[in-house]
């Protein structure tokens, strides 16, 4: 604000000294240069602030510049009138009768239009540096957070203890059912395999088809560790699986449904798991059978896939984006993930 009425302090003294090289006295030069400045600072505000009201996109088309252009020239009308008034102001107090003629107002309607137009560029300029400064901070953060989450699962799926779990469960299959202990040991290698190839090419986005297959995988190992007491329902609609997700947004809330939900209870439990597209949203769901939880004990866990979840679905959809805890009456804990529907994804 500082530097908008610094420039306008050094146009109204440019005005000044025109007018008193044209033969005014220096005091009225200056009362003439304040009331042809002065309302077009006012309105230039506006100016300024028709970039959030309209910021410019290069699908805007010509509606764009018409409205623009209209707003505009009604804002110089808006300063020349302002004009006017102050210099029948000055008039009266002066006693001097010398109003503007009718070439001299459709000139200051012009200088004020050009004016205006180059605060509106101004303006659109700065909204367009703001907007992008903030994309590539939420970028950034995104990386983080994808780098974050990478590492979460990482660590949760190299875990000593998930390990052994399967070593231990592989170990009494090598012998008794080598194709089933063949099939553990590939879907092993899926699962740290997908978060390499993530982690290595830096993708923000995946088919729901590979994050599908890579669930599949991880609830196959879990089933080693688990037997009968983990008891699995997948459905999703083939067109929801060509739809993009950011990777590892559905292994989480998996995981999450396991450890809270079946793996505490010796007769263990049931996992539902489904996926829908509609309407211009993608929505998925992870429901348990379990005892439940309130939403605050869950993001209190020490587990952080549901909040690093949180954080990069906010960082990636800027607000588009929504995750709902359910804890259903009858009992269970179900989590729901409404995304937008952005078209289909290129594999990763």
């Amino acid at each position: 604000m500082a530097a908008y009425a610094a420039a306008w302090l050094v146009l109204i003294g440019v005005y000044t000294a025109l007018f008193a090289a044209g033969g005014l006295p220096v005091a009225r030069a200056a009362r003439g240069a304040a009331a042809a400045a002065l309302p077009t600072a006012v309105v230039g505000l506006a100016a300024l602030g028709l970039a959030r009201r309209w910021p410019w996109s290069p699908g805007g088309g010509p509606w764009f510049w018409v409205r623009l252009l209209a707003a505009l020239f009604g804002l110089a009308a808006v300063a020349v009138t302002g004009w006017l008034l102050l210099v029948e102001i000055d008039l009266r107090v002066s006693g001097v009768e010398r109003r503007p003629m009718g070439p001299i107002i459709a000139w200051q309607l012009v200088i004020d239009f050009l004016l205006l137009l180059s605060l509106a560029g101004v303006g659109h300029a700065r909204h367009a540096s703001e907007a992008l400064r903030r994309a590539r901070e939420a970028a950034a953060r995104a990386d983080s957070l994808r780098a974050r989450a990478q590492l979460e699962l990482l660590r949760s799926q190299v875990h000593p203890h998930f390990i052994l779990n399967v070593l231990h469960a592989l170990l009494g299959l090598v012998r008794r059912d080598p194709a089933t202990a063949e099939r553990a040991l590939e879907r092993l290698g899926e699962l740290l395999r997908f978060g390499s190839e993530v982690h290595q090419g830096g993708a923000d986005w995946v088919p729901l088809s590979r994050e599908w297959d890579f669930v599949k995988s991880y609830l196959e190992l879990e089933g080693l560790r688990l037997g009968d007491r983990l008891r699995v329902s997948l459905d999703a609609e083939p067109d929801a699986l060509l739809a993009s997700v950011p990777p590892f947004a559905l292994q989480p809330l998996v995981e999450n449904a396991i450890v809270h939900g079946v793996a505490p209870r010796a007769s263990g439990g049931r996992i539902e798991v489904s996926a829908r597209r509609a309407g211009g949203r993608l929505r998925l769901s992870v429901r348990d059978d379990g005892p439940g939880a309130a939403e605050a004990a869950v993001l209190a866990s020490p587990r952080m896939g549901l909040r690093l979840l949180r954080e990069r679905l906010a960082a990636l959809y800027g607000g588009r984006a929504f995750v709902r805890l359910e804890t259903p009456p009858g009992g269970g804990f179900a989590v729901l993930l409404d995304l937008p529907d952005d078209g289909t994804a290129d594999a990763a």
